[in-house]
């Protein structure tokens, strides 16, 4: 199995009913097994107020005794400011990794709806190359967790502020990149926010920095199925014929 057939066959970004997911742990299994999936992450939203993060991770530790897909576990958090806070309970349980997540906005004073970000950048109360910066130095700072971060549909927010990933200044993207590689961070292609895009991954390539592949599924029927990712993909096979 080549590099290609190996992303292709891993979902490492599926929710469940543990929070805003459709199906349970047990459900999504079988499907990505129906699939044909060689690795499958089990990935929910957390709060700081969540509890119920221990026994997620003993549900899943418990099922991949018996799964045939290669079982993971980890939470998804916002990211809450430019020091690179994130959205997390205290304890984590045994998870593999932590999703660091642009939901909304995180400046220097906390998380800001993405709402009134646009709002404030079409009037001119702020400067787009602020909002930017605001949103890789929090990504970058949350890298430096002691646990496993993956960046999460990295830019995903800039659509709804009126933006887009071109708007980032590839040196920006260059930072970011070898600060992932220097943490040992991995960042993931997600379908369902179609996002980043292969210029933007080209750094994090360049800096040896692994790549997933998430459907970010909410329903089991779409595990594993992907349409942006593998275009993504193969305009990165076409770019690092040999290095991924």
């Amino acid at each position: 199995m080549n590099w290609y057939e190996a992303l292709t066959h891993q979902d490492m970004h599926v929710h469940s009913t543990f929070s805003d997911g459709k199906n349970t742990i047990e459900e999504n299994i079988a499907q990505a097994e129906h699939m044909g999936l060689r690795a499958l992450r089990c990935v929910d939203h957390v709060r700081a107020d969540t509890k119920w993060v221990p026994t997620f991770t003993a549900t899943v530790r418990a099922l991949a005794a018996r799964a045939e897909v290669g079982l993971s576990c980890a939470v998804e958090a916002k990211l809450l400011d430019t020091q690179g806070r994130l959205d997390t309970p205290l304890d984590l349980g045994d998870i593999d990794a932590i999703y660091a997540a642009d939901h909304q906005v995180p400046l220097a004073d906390g998380p800001h709806p993405p709402s009134e970000i646009r709002a404030k950048l079409d009037n001119g109360e702020m400067a787009v190359e602020d909002v930017l910066e605001a949103i890789v130095a929090a990504t970058e700072m949350a890298l430096r967790r002691p646990e496993h971060v993956v960046i999460a549909h990295l830019f995903s927010v800039l659509p709804k502020i009126g933006l887009s990933e071109q708007d980032v200044q590839p040196k920006a993207i260059e930072r970011l990149a070898g600060s992932a590689a220097k943490h040992g961070a991995s960042i993931e292609i997600d379908e369902r926010w179609r996002c980043p895009s292969a210029q933007t991954l080209r750094p994090f390539v360049h800096h040896g920095v692994p790549l997933l592949l998430s459907t970010d599924s909410h329903r089991s029927e779409t595990i594993g199925r992907y349409d942006y990712c593998t275009r993504v993909l193969r305009e990165l096979c076409h770019d690092y014929p040999v290095t991924l």
